[in-house]
């Protein structure tokens, strides 16, 4: 399941130099490696490299920072467990209603649902995690959440670019 997905190229103008992805959910994930630009049948296209290692680079970006996650997040990391909003809200003990209530931004998760979905992230993309030192990262983070995410391809796996 690593094919490249496709898609038309925004082009746009004050981000020339990298590619916004936006194919995730997220507005403010940009690539600055790791894709291909083609031109078929006149329209330009995007190939991304390993979808889906890029989308657990983004989780776990995501899941690491301290700043409260914001309704896109939210949804973008339920997607990345592969869940239904049933189901995520049988994890942190919500009605499915709650889920769709933070995914649009109309209320935010509580800490001890916002810590286990976290923890749910590092779950999935570590074979086997420290839960002390994983809350630990988080709480070291910083706030710079809302800033544009830039993730590169280097050394065969996607990671947030510094």
């Amino acid at each position: 399941m690593n094919d490249p997905v496709c898609m038309t190229h925004d082009g746009s103008p004050e981000r020339d130099e990298l590619l916004h992805y936006t194919a995730c959910g997220l507005d403010n994930v940009y690539l600055a490696s790791g894709y291909q630009v083609r031109e078929i049948g006149g329209e330009r296209y995007i190939s991304v490299r390993d979808v889906e290692d890029l989308h657990e680079a983004i989780a776990l970006f995501l899941a690491r920072k301290r700043k409260v996650l914001s309704g896109k997040e939210v949804r973008f990391i339920r997607k990345y467990l592969g869940l239904t909003q049933r189901e995520l809200g049988a994890w942190l003990k919500v009605s499915d209603q709650s889920i769709a209530r933070y995914e649009k931004d109309q209320t935010v998760l509580d800490g001890a649902a916002d810590t286990l979905l976290r923890l749910l992230v590092a779950a999935k993309a570590e074979e086997s995690i420290d839960v002390r030192a994983e809350l630990e990262r988080i709480q070291e983070s910083d706030d710079a959440s809302d800033a544009d995410l830039t993730f590169e391809r280097a050394d065969d796996e996607w990671r947030a670019a510094a």
